[in-house]
C-alpha cells in the first residue's frame, strides 16, 4: 500500500506473507505482489499492494524510498532478519523488483527489444531493455530518468560468499549504480555465460 509521504519519499507498506488477509475494498482492488529491493550491502523485501507498471515511475519520481514491516538479507553473511521501518535512498537503490501483472497493453508503444548487462557492484543483472525502433539502446537508457526497466531479466550476486542466480521477469535498474552498461547478445544472457565478480573478495 502507498501512503502518503514527505515530498520526495516514497512511502510503501509492505507485509511478510503472501497470504490474503482482510483489507477494505478501497485497497484490496490492486493486486499482492512481490517486491524486493537490491541494496549495496543489503536485500529488503516483503508482499505490497501495487500495479507494477506503474513502479518505474513511482522511483523515478521520489528520491527516498520508505519501508514499513520489511524483511531484510545482509549480503556479507547471508543472514536475515525484519525490521519495523528502514529509508533508503534512491542513488544507494541497485535495483527493485516487484512481480505482477503487466500493464495495459493498450497503451503499450512500438519498440525493440536489446539484451543488456549491467554489473553494479557484487550485482550482475541482465534482460531486455525497450527502446524506440531505430534508437540507440545505450543512448537511449542514458537519455531516460535513473530507474530503467528491464524485462525477461535476471539477476546473480553474492551472498555469504556464495553466488546467487534468480529469474526475474521485470526488473528496474539504477542505471547511475552501474560499472558498466553493455549491450550482449541473446546467447550470453540465455546461456549464462556472464558471471558477476565478487567485489566482497576483492
Amino acid at each position: 500500500m502507498q501512503l502518503q509521504s514527505p515530498s520526495g519519499r516514497l512511502q510503501l507498506v509492505l507485509q511478510r506473507t503472501s497470504e490474503e488477509v482482510f483489507e477494505p475494498d478501497s485497497v484490496s482492488d490492486a493486486p499482492l505482489v512481490r517486491f524486493i529491493a537490491y541494496g549495496t550491502h543489503q536485500r529488503v523485501f516483503g508482499w505490497v499492494r501495487l500495479r507494477a507498471d506503474r513502479l518505474t515511475d513511482l522511483l523515478n519520481a521520489h528520491e527516498e524510498l520508505f519501508l514499513v514491516d520489511v524483511e531484510l538479507e545482509t549480503l556479507a553473511n547471508g543472514m536475515t532478519g525484519t525490521v519495523d521501518e528502514v529509508l533508503i535512498r534512491r542513488a544507494d537503490l541497485v535495483a527493485v523488483q516487484a512481480s505482477g501483472p503487466r500493464g495495459d497493453e493498450g497503451l503499450r508503444q512500438t519498440t525493440r527489444t536489446h539484451p543488456i548487462a549491467i554489473q553494479a557492484g557484487n550485482y550482475l543483472i541482465g534482460g531486455y531493455l525497450h527502446v524506440a525502433p531505430g534508437a540507440d539502446p545505450l543512448a537511449s537508457a542514458w537519455d531516460r530518468p535513473p530507474m530503467v526497466p528491464l524485462t525477461d531479466a535476471w539477476i546473480e550476486y553474492w551472498a555469504d560468499g556464495e553466488r546467487q542466480h534468480q529469474s526475474i521477469g521485470t526488473i528496474v535498474v539504477n542505471r547511475d549504480a552501474a560499472d558498466w552498461m553493455r549491450v550482449v547478445s541473446d546467447a550470453d544472457l540465455i546461456d549464462g555465460q556472464l558471471r558477476p565478480t565478487d567485489g566482497a573478495g576483492g
